[in-house]
C-alpha cells in the first residue's frame, strides 16, 4: 500500500459481488493505494450470517459487530461476495457508504463457481455456509443434472436460484444513488466509471492487479449437464435479470 496520511479516508465503499464476480480483481485495483480488503474475517462474518438466520443473533447485535470491526480494521474498502447477505445492515450501519455491484451472466458464473468448487480445496467456513446459501432441499437434482449431485455438487436451479437472488436483492434494496453496476467482463474497461464513482484519480486504480483469481478447473460441462438444460435453466430463473444487464441475451 503506498503511503497516505492514515487519518484520511477516502469514499467508503462496500463490494457486493457474487463470489466468482471478480471481486479480487476489484480488491487487486484498490489495495497498492487504499486501505482495501478482500473477504475480511469471512469465517466471523458467515458465522454471524447462519446464527442470525436460526434466531442467536439479533440486528442490533449484527450492527454492533459491523460498527466495531469498521473502527478497528479501518477500512475504505471492504470487498467481500458475503456482503451480499447483509445489504440491509451496512446501508443503515453507513448511511454514507457507496456499493458496487459486481454482476457476471448467469452462464459463466455458473462454470466458474461449478470449477471452483470441484477443483479447489474449499475452506471450512465456506463448507458449513454453502447448505444455507445455496438451499439443496428447495431444489433438487433433476435426471438432467443427476452428475452434478453424484460430484457432491448442488443442482443447476440451486446455483441460478443464488445468481438470481444476488443480483435482485444488490439492485432491488440499494438505492440508484449508492450503487455502481459493473458487469465483470468490463471491469478492466471500466476504471473511469469506478474511480469516478468512488471519488479517486483513475491514475490510483493498479491495474496491473486487476485480474486476479483466475479459474483453474479446465473439465468439461458437458459430462455434468445435460446439452441444452443449462440453458433452458437460465431463461426460466434468470431471464429477466440477464436481459436487462446482458442486453445482447
Amino acid at each position: 500500500m503506498a503511503t497516505r496520511d492514515l487519518s484520511f479516508r477516502a469514499t467508503k465503499a462496500f463490494c457486493v459481488g457474487q463470489a466468482k464476480s471478480g471481486t479480487a480483481s476489484l480488491c487487486g485495483l484498490l489495495a497498492k493505494n487504499y486501505r482495501a480488503a478482500h473477504e475480511p474475517e469471512r469465517a466471523r462474518l458467515l458465522e454471524m450470517i447462519l446464527k442470525e438466520s436460526q434466531g442467536e443473533v439479533v440486528g442490533t447485535n449484527f450492527r454492533a459487530y459491523l460498527l466495531e470491526r469498521d473502527r478497528r480494521l479501518h477500512l475504505e474498502y471492504d470487498i467481500a461476495w458475503a456482503n451480499q447477505f447483509i445489504i440491509g445492515y451496512l446501508l443503515e450501519a453507513f448511511p454514507d457508504a457507496r456499493f458496487v455491484v459486481l454482476v457476471r451472466d448467469a452462464r459463466s458464473w455458473f462454470q466458474a463457481i461449478v470449477g471452483h468448487l470441484l477443483s479447489r480445496k474449499i475452506p471450512s467456513d465456506v463448507r458449513a455456509f454453502l447448505d444455507w446459501w445455496f438451499k439443496p432441499a428447495h431444489f433438487p437434482h433433476t435426471r438432467y443434472d443427476r452428475a452434478m449431485e453424484a460430484e457432491g455438487l448442488y443442482s443447476v436451479a440451486a446455483f441460478l436460484n443464488a445468481w438470481n437472488q444476488h443480483v435482485n436483492s444488490c439492485t432491488q434494496v440499494i438505492p440508484p444513488d449508492r450503487r455502481l453496476i459493473l458487469r465483470t467482463n468490463e471491469l478492466n474497461q471500466s476504471h473511469q466509471q469506478l474511480a469516478d464513482f468512488l471519488q479517486i484519480p483513475v491514475e490510483q486504480l493498479d491495474a496491473s492487479n486487476g485480474h486476479l483469481n483466475r479459474a483453474t478447473w479446465s473439465g468439461g460441462f458437458d459430462s455434468l449437464v445435460e446439452r441444452g438444460y443449462l440453458d433452458e435453466m437460465v431463461a426460466e430463473r434468470c431471464g429477466e435479470n440477464m436481459a436487462r444487464y446482458f442486453c445482447k441475451y
